[in-house]
């Protein structure tokens, strides 16, 4: 206890007034166990960011990259030109790029490895020297002031000294210290493991005589920080600031303002991924800044935790209840000190707020109403979010990199811890929060509402809003949303956390108060566990998606069906429907047992928590209406899907109904699909209404019973796919063997699993904001249609109600199929998540030497195509005015060199034409493109092409430009056959959608 004390938050720290020190304490401190665990983990995820920086300033990362990397990156293109597929070229590529670059990430590594190795040593050898700290924002004697106290003259106050040390549980009395020269009635306690510290003022050694209860008020003060074993926290906590601000945090910003203090030449690597890296640095700075300031606002905040937490015991120990809070009303605010008081009033008020301690009301405030300590407030929440945000952010990328192939399972285990810490911490302040208005009789209907809204909505913020402050957004341009991102981001965390805080409240306001005993307590932990388990790993897969940004929007497909495109209604159905189905985020949410599990675990948990000691759940009546309103909803989709191939066979064509090929391109859903998609679609909005329905006529455990009903509606949907399949195969509405129609068309098969979890997965991005908006919906209808006489949900509870016999089997029984249906598609899944082996070898050796896979590297082309030739003829397909039409003309000439570089000259006006409807057709080009080729298995892939001399490409129907543009360096791989003065071009598929055949006659040949 010293007078150098400070505040921050108005809500920040409260606790339940019954029991402090049995209920209180444990939990503040594990909540400040777990504040000080994620700012270690903030602190070390910058740490590695900051040593990269380091690291790409060496001169031996300078000469890696030049003499290693930079060769290597340069043969990816050579070695993949070839390989047409799109998807296949971009995993090659990435796959070589990564092995090109691994041995610059074993160097980052070994350097990381180092830096976070020296810094831990120096916090570590801080902390081990902090009883002989000079004077510092933690007040500690000078070690060449501090008297051991003893002597017969100091027995009476020793003997008073080691009772109230055996009063505070302390095992062993600590070493007595005095500070001789401080005139102040404060102290300090502090010491290494097993040997315990108070060092004592001599201002409070006389106050002694004078004062003897504000004497012991200080003294238990101290001693509190002793029994709740925080001393090595608190001191660990600020030595770990000081060692990154030192070994990390100074050389980040050093190398920063001058990149080149190590090395005369470029910036290595990191300068070549991160392009701008000028541009950047005002960034960097930034988020240097922002990194600091809140790990240091986190630092502050556990050290003000953990003096109102010893407040609150210290408070607990004097019978009287008087002293403390009279002793801690005199200590001034703002502190005053020599150098502070050379800073305006006001700006010493301000940073006193953010101090290490708090304000003296507000630790009176503690003392008198503790459970100030354990509500969870806005602010703390954001830092939370702000915290785990910078955290995961700044480890993402290495983690991507050394991941290689793996990065999305990379970045979704990595998320994986952090969002269960965050979703379990967000069930812990609600169940505290819960447990304050229990202890309190807290009846106002705004206090639920503000912790079920405000809390999300700051964790949300705090979790969004770090992305843009990382450092290593400051250096990758790809990881940072767009302005309009961030809404879509923070949408989709808003709508994870917010049926969480729902729950979780819901789950735990009719349990009896978490002090009462202790099965309320364990209770209360499987509550917050469950919400972990279940919302947590939906968070980090989303948020693994979210580091990348870019591919959050983007139009997965949207393409009409190649049978049925004229069908307007039907060709947008099936985009609609494909840009579902194959969106990304969705598809790994979907290839995961977490939604079909988590569905269960939401409303087992608390109703089996519930079961028949606590009436006043009255699980009876809630339990049968879900039930009976997911079964309605579920034969509703069984109906369904019994009229949807009626539908289909009178609104869609043969032509269209009859394509079965379940071979079809990305964009091209054949019917079969179509269908299936249309009847999963339906079911999800059957699934919506269930759960609004549920909120609406349960009048508790809504958010429990929803899903409950959710789950009906779920497994009867899938039961009606196949109800639905047998249904469209017997009134033969789609392609159908004769013998088609019988008992097997309508039994499941091995892709049930599969169904069920697409069901669910649907259902849940559309039953959740129906089910938040039916929330609303019913609280604004309550509170317009209240009654005093009405009968409240209390009343009603205490009747008392049994569970009907057929409920827990059927509960049972849905629980079952359910978590079979998710054990039995785990298989699947791992063909989803295992990435796509590459087509052309990765292993792209540094030596210079080519492997077998990519031998087209090495100059070794088709030298049957040296020379100069002529198109003629070039026939190609283009749609104009929606007819297509062949157009027949000359392409110019192609130079084919043998140092690999392909030179396509068209001329002043190479054109091609047609007829359409007797109208002239013709299209034009000029100018010249340059490109480099290679071939390989009978194809010719292109790569860094360049316009040589400015053109343009003309397409005129009747003297009227339809198309006109400027010529692009734009090619895909050809496939090609060459046998002396002739060679033939045409696309590598003949799937295309714009077929070509191009006729090259030779001019000249070149010797190789």
């Amino acid at each position: 206890m010293t007078e150098d004390t400070g505040d921050f938050g108005d809500d920040a720290h409260r606790t339940i007034p019954a029991r402090p020190a049995t209920v209180a304490g444990p939990s503040l401190r594990a909540r400040t166990d777990l504040r000080f665990a994620i700012l270690v983990a903030a602190v070390l995820a910058s740490s590695v960011v900051a040593f990269s920086v380091v690291c790409a300033a060496l001169p031996s990362t300078e000469t890696l990259f030049r003499n290693g990397i930079r060769p290597c990156l340069a043969r990816i293109d050579p070695a993949t030109a070839w390989i047409t597929d799109p998807g296949d070229h971009l995993n090659t590529q990435t796959a070589m790029a990564n092995a090109c670059a691994r041995p610059y990430f074993l160097h980052e590594l070994g350097w990381i490895a180092t830096g976070l190795m020296a810094e831990l040593a120096v916090a570590l050898l801080l902390y081990a020297l902090h009883p002989w700290w000079p004077t510092a924002s933690i007040r500690l004697p000078q070690w060449s002031r501090k008297v051991r106290l003893a002597g017969d003259e100091n027995a009476d106050v020793l003997k008073e000294l080691n009772a109230l040390a055996h009063q505070a549980g302390l095992s062993r009395s600590p070493l007595w210290l005095v500070d001789p020269y401080a005139t102040t009635s404060g102290g300090r306690a502090y010491g290494l493991p097993g040997r315990p510290r108070v060092c004592v003022d001599m201002g409070l050694l006389i106050r002694y005589d004078l004062d003897r209860g504000g004497f012991r008020a200080v003294v238990r003060h101290e001693l509190a920080h002793h029994h709740h074993r925080d001393i090595g926290r608190t001191y660990l906590t600020v030595s770990l600031w000081w060692a990154f601000v030192t070994t990390a945090l100074a050389p980040c910003v050093l190398l920063s303002l001058c990149p080149q203090a190590l090395s005369n030449a470029g910036s290595g690597l990191r300068g070549t991924l991160s392009a701008g890296a000028d541009g950047k640095l005002a960034q960097r700075l930034v988020a240097l800044a922002v990194l600091s300031a809140i790990a240091y606002l986190a630092r502050n905040m556990i050290l003000r935790a953990r003096e109102l937490h010893a407040d609150t015991l210290a408070h607990t120990w004097d019978v009287t209840g008087a002293a403390l809070p009279r002793v801690v009303r005199d200590l001034p605010w703002p502190p005053t000190g020599t150098a502070r008081r050379r800073i305006p009033a006001r700006w010493r008020c301000w940073a006193a707020r953010v101090g290490t301690h708090p304000s003296p009301e507000r630790r009176v405030a503690a003392m008198s109403d503790s459970a100030r300590l354990l509500r969870t407030g806005a602010w703390e929440m954001a830092g939370l979010g702000l915290l785990t945000g910078f955290a995961l952010h700044n480890l993402a990328l290495l983690t991507g990199s050394a991941a290689g192939r793996y990065v999305i399972v990379a970045l979704t285990l990595l998320a994986l811890p952090f969002g269960v810490v965050l979703a379990s911490s967000l069930a812990s302040a609600l169940a505290v929060a819960n447990a304050v208005r229990q202890e309190t009789d807290v009846l106002e209907t705004a206090g639920p509402w503000r912790d079920v809204l405000v809390l999300p909505t700051a964790l949300t913020t705090g979790a969004v809003g770090s992305q843009p402050f990382s450092l290593v957004a400051a250096d990758m341009a790809t990881v940072t949303p767009a302005p309009g991102l961030y809404a879509l981001i923070g949408l989709v965390h808003l709508v994870i956390l917010l049926p969480l805080a729902l729950w979780t409240w819901s789950a735990l306001r009719r349990l009896p108060a978490p002090g009462a005993n202790g099965m309320s307590w364990t209770r209360t932990r499987v509550i917050i566990t469950t919400a972990g388990a279940v919302w947590g790993p939906l968070w980090a897969t989303w948020q693994a998606q979210a580091w990348y940004p870019a591919a959050l929007t983007m139009a997965t497909v949207d393409t009409a069906p190649t049978t049925g495109g004229t069908i307007g209604w039907y060709a947008a159905l099936t985009g609609r429907l494909a840009d579902a189905y194959f969106y990304y985020p969705l598809v790994l949410v979907r290839a995961t047992p977490l939604l079909p599990v988590g569905l269960v675990l939401a409303w087992a948990v608390p109703l089996l928590l519930a079961g028949r000691r606590h009436r006043s759940l009255a699980p009876a009546q809630g339990t049968g209406r879900a039930l009976a309103v997911g079964a309605a909803a579920g034969l509703a989709a069984v109906a369904a899907g019994i009229a949807l191939p009626w539908a289909a066979r009178a609104v869609l064509p043969p032509e269209v109904r009859r394509v079965g090929d379940p071979a079809y391109l990305l964009g091209s859903l054949p019917f079969p699909v179509v269908y299936a998609d249309t009847y999963t679609a339906i079911t999800a909005l059957l699934q919506a209404a269930a759960v609004v329905a549920t909120v609406l006529v349960c009048r508790r455990l809504r958010p429990v019973l929803g899903p409950l009903a959710m789950t009906v509606t779920a497994v009867l949907g899938t039961v009606g796919l196949y109800v639905s399949r047998g249904t469209l195969l017997c009134v033969a509405a789609a392609d159908a063997e004769p013998d088609a129609c019988g008992l097997k068309a309508f039994l499941p098969d091995a892709d049930m699993a599969f169904h069920l979890r697409e069901t669910v997965a649907w259902g849940v991005v559309a039953a959740v904001p129906a089910a938040l908006l039916g929330t609303a919906v019913r609280v604004l209808t309550e509170r317009c249609r209240r009654r005093p006489e009405a009968t409240t949900d209390t009343e009603r509870a205490d009747t008392p109600r049994r569970w009907p016999r057929l409920q827990p089997p059927a509960l049972g029984l849905l629980a079952m199929l359910s978590l079979a249906c998710a054990a039995a598609g785990v298989p699947q899944d791992y063909r989803v998540w295992r990435p796509t082996a590459p087509v052309a070898a990765p292993r792209t050796p540094l030596n210079g030497r080519s492997s077998p896979a990519s031998s087209s590297s090495d100059g070794t082309n088709d030298p049957c195509l040296l020379g100069s030739w002529l198109v003629s003829p070039a026939r190609q397909r283009v749609r104009v005015e929606g007819s297509q039409v062949w157009l027949t003309g000359e392409g110019g000439t192609w130079t084919f060199r043998s140092d690999g570089t392909l030179i396509i000259d068209y001329g002043n006006e190479a054109q091609e034409t047609a007829t359409l409807h007797g109208r002239p057709v013709t299209l034009r080009a000029s100018g010249s493109v340059t490109t480099h080729y290679r071939t390989a298995k009978d194809t010719i892939g292109y790569y860094g092409s360049a316009v040589r001399r400015p053109g343009e490409l003309t397409l005129r129907v009747a003297g009227t430009d339809v198309i006109r543009e400027s010529l692009t360096p734009a090619f895909t791989p050809d496939h090609y056959t060459c046998a002396g003065s002739t060679a033939h071009l045409s696309p590598t598929s003949s799937a295309t959608d714009s077929p070509y055949e191009l006729t090259l006659v030779r001019q000249s040949s070149e010797e190789g």
